[in-house]
């Protein structure tokens, strides 16, 4: 069984965020190292792990209706 993924927050280019799920900070930089392989020194500082999504984003259940914060299956 995989472990709780942690939710984490990185920016590039400057001021673009992005939003990925892994199951540990490690795993994070390993990904940006080979996404960006050109520029880990840009990227890799602005890596944040977060408590949960920002809240524009929306986990929807089968019929499309948007479930709430409590019920989300999210980790």
């Amino acid at each position: 069984m995989m472990p709780p993924l942690l939710k984490f927050r990185y920016e590039y280019p400057p001021g673009e965020a992005h939003f990925l799920e892994a199951p540990s900070a490690e795993a994070a930089v390993l990904f940006l190292r080979r996404t960006y392989p050109h520029n880990p020194v840009d990227v890799l500082p602005t890596l944040r792990e977060i408590s949960r999504w920002p809240a524009f984003w929306k986990t929807l259940d089968g019929q499309g209706l948007v479930l709430p914060d409590n019920v989300k299956p999210r980790s």
